[in-house]
């Protein structure tokens, strides 16, 4: 009888203790809230973007973003222009750099279409680097060409 509660006691101290401490959710680094921060407020941006609502899109960008006025006309040109429009962030190819005090950078792929009323359909794509002010989750800069912004196609041979 000593020996099987000696044995239930050891147990007790080397499985069921051990098994209950590896249960607790650790809580998530800051750096990990702050990506998960910026993603939510890139997807709110292409969800703007494609119900083409351009004082909620405005609203993502910074107020110090580099020619945000210009910006804005062109994408209500855009708007205007375009019926429909498609954006796609591909998150499978997206990396999140969390700089420990400073600003969060988001490089990732993206595809886009846009469709006329007509029916014609432009289609562009590439790879964008956004920066983002930590706390606000606003665009402060976008590295590269505007990907919300289409592109006059070059035509081979021409």
């Amino acid at each position: 009888m000593n020996r099987a509660i000696s044995f239930l006691f050891i147990m007790f101290f080397v499985v069921i203790l051990p098994a209950v401490g590896c249960g607790k959710r650790s809580v998530p680094q800051q750096s990990a809230v702050r990506a998960e921060h910026v993603l939510t407020a890139l997807h709110d941006m292409v969800h703007d973007y494609e119900k083409k609502d351009l004082d909620g899109f405005m609203s993502r960008f910074n107020k110090n973003f580099h020619d945000r006025q210009a910006l804005s006309a062109s994408i209500a040109t855009v708007f205007a222009k375009y019926v429909t429009i498609r954006f796609t962030v591909a998150e499978k190819k997206m990396l999140i750099l969390v700089d420990d005090k400073g600003l969060t950078r988001v490089d990732f792929t993206w595809d886009a279409e846009w469709q006329t009323k007509e029916g014609i359909v432009q289609k562009d794509g590439g790879r964008a680097a956004f920066v983002f002010v930590p706390g606000q989750n606003t665009l402060l800069s976008i590295e590269g060409k505007i990907p919300f912004v289409p592109q006059p196609q070059a035509i081979p041979g021409k």
